[in-house]
């Protein structure tokens, strides 16, 4: 009796579903009062915006958990013998996510908020719902299994040992000893360029397609005579 060990792997791809928008907005200056009315200013109008696109059903959710604020010295050139002299500043952020469905509106928006003062963006994300990322992960699961099959009785056929028997499966980092890799999906995108419609401002994006990877360790038995 031989045990055959092997590995399968399948992948799914899938157009995003989703994309998230990172941003905050930050301002700086001599006048902590000044820094912290700007901020509060731009940061509310920014969600006023967001929370209409939600009840529009462009958008899915938002969220703003952070704020910043903190004291700093600058220096700066002084008018006395071409010196520098320190000044003390403000600066103050608070940080805003929205997660869009609808990507036209989300592209229109992006050229809106680049515009503002104080607005930086910090990244784009992009997901699938959840019942999508389960119904590739099931399929890919299944393609993955089956490859292990193959694989197994291939090696058994080459050395003659006859059909194979599954004796264990393992997903990605539960066989002892393995790397600990997940079986997470992997999310790629092409970075956006700008471009101009005739209706407005307009950030052109074009994300790839996201891929659901899944990888199996499975152990089968061959080499097992025949009863009678």
């Amino acid at each position: 009796m031989t045990r055959i060990a092997v590995e399968g792997q399948a992948t799914r791809s899938h157009p995003a579903e989703r994309g998230t928008v990172n941003l905050h907005v930050a301002f700086s200056g001599t006048l902590r009062n000044d820094v912290v009315d700007q901020v509060a200013r731009t940061h509310t109008i920014l969600v006023e915006q967001v929370k209409e696109h939600v009840l529009a059903g462009a958008a899915e959710r938002w969220d703003a958990d952070s704020v910043h604020s903190y004291v700093y010295d600058d220096r700066v050139k002084s008018s006395h013998a071409g010196g520098k002299q320190r000044v003390r500043r403000f600066r103050a952020s608070a940080r805003l996510s929205v997660t869009f469905r609808d990507f036209e509106a989300l592209s229109t928006w992006l050229a809106d908020v680049m515009d503002v003062d104080g607005v930086e963006i910090d990244r784009i994300t992009w997901d699938l719902t959840d019942d999508t990322r389960k119904a590739l992960q099931a399929e890919a699961r299944i393609e993955a299994a089956e490859e292990t099959v193959v694989r197994a009785q291939s090696y058994a056929d080459a050395l003659g040992l006859g059909p194979v028997a599954p004796v264990a499966i393992y997903e990605a980092g539960l066989r002892g000893g393995g790397n600990g890799g997940g079986n997470g999906p992997v999310y790629a995108m092409r970075a956006a360029s700008m471009a101009d419609t005739d209706g407005g401002a307009h950030v052109e994006l074009q994300p790839r397609d996201i891929d659901v990877e899944i990888t199996l360790s499975a152990d089968y038995e061959a080499g097992v005579g025949a009863e009678g």
